[in-house]
C-alpha cells in the first residue's frame, strides 16, 4: 500500500508541475509579463522562473521527477517558438537541442546538489538547489546556443549576468517556500513526508 501511496503521489505532482510549467510559458504579453513565467523589466532586465518548477519536483520526488518535469518546459518551449513569426528572436528555441536537451538537466542537478549538502540545513539546502538548477538552466541553453550559432558563450553569459543573478534569488525564494509548505503540509498528516 505504501508502495503505490508513493507513486501516485509521485504521478499528482509531476502532472501538477507539468501543468504549472505549461501555465508560466502561455503568452500574455501584457506589460512585463511576456508570460507569467517570463518578465521584462526595463530594456536590459528580464527573469525566467519556467524552470523552478523542475527543481521543486525533483528535491521533492527525485531526479527523474526533475528530468519529465524539465523535458515537458523543454517540449512546451519548443512548441511555443514553433509558433514565432521567422526572425523572432525566439526562433532559436525551434531547435531541441538549445529549447530541450538543457532542461532535462535543471532538476537532477538542483536534485545533486540538494542531497550532497545533507549535513547542512533545510534552508541552506533547498537554497542551494534553487541556485543550481537555476545556473544548469543558463548555463546550458547559452551553451547550446553559443555551440549551435557560434555565438561567444562568455560575452553571452556577461550580457544576462544581472538577469542570472535576479533569476537565482526568485528562484530561491519560491523553492524555499514551496517545498518548505508542502513538507509541513504533509507533516500534518499522520506524519507522512513529501
Amino acid at each position: 500500500m505504501q508502495n503505490t501511496s508513493s507513486t501516485t503521489r509521485k504521478l499528482v505532482i509531476t502532472a501538477v508541475l507539468i501543468a504549472i510549467s505549461i501555465v508560466l510559458s502561455i503568452p500574455l504579453n501584457m506589460g512585463p509579463f511576456i508570460s507569467l513565467g517570463f518578465i521584462v523589466i526595463g530594456p536590459t532586465i528580464a527573469i525566467t522562473i519556467m524552470h523552478v518548477p523542475a527543481i521543486i519536483g525533483a528535491i521533492l520526488e527525485g531526479p527523474l521527477v526533475g528530468v519529465v518535469v524539465g523535458g515537458a518546459f523543454g517540449l512546451f518551449s519548443l512548441f511555443l517558438a514553433s509558433q514565432q513569426p521567422a526572425g523572432s528572436p525566439n526562433a532559436i528555441f525551434v531547435d531541441p537541442f538549445i529549447s530541450v536537451a538543457p532542461r532535462l538537466f535543471i532538476g537532477p542537478v538542483a536534485w545533486a546538489v540538494y542531497v550532497g549538502l545533507k549535513s547542512l540545513g533545510m534552508q541552506v539546502r533547498l537554497i542551494s538547489g534553487a541556485v543550481a538548477g537555476t545556473l544548469t538552466n543558463t548555463l546550458l541553453v547559452i551553451g547550446a546556443i553559443a555551440l549551435r550559432l557560434n555565438v561567444p558563450f562568455l560575452a553571452t553569459l556577461a550580457s544576462v549576468s544581472i538577469n542570472v543573478v535576479l533569476e537565482m534569488i526568485v528562484a530561491a525564494v519560491i523553492v524555499v517556500a514551496v517545498v518548505s509548505a508542502l513538507r509541513g503540509a504533509a507533516g500534518g498528516r499522520s506524519g507522512s513526508s513529501v
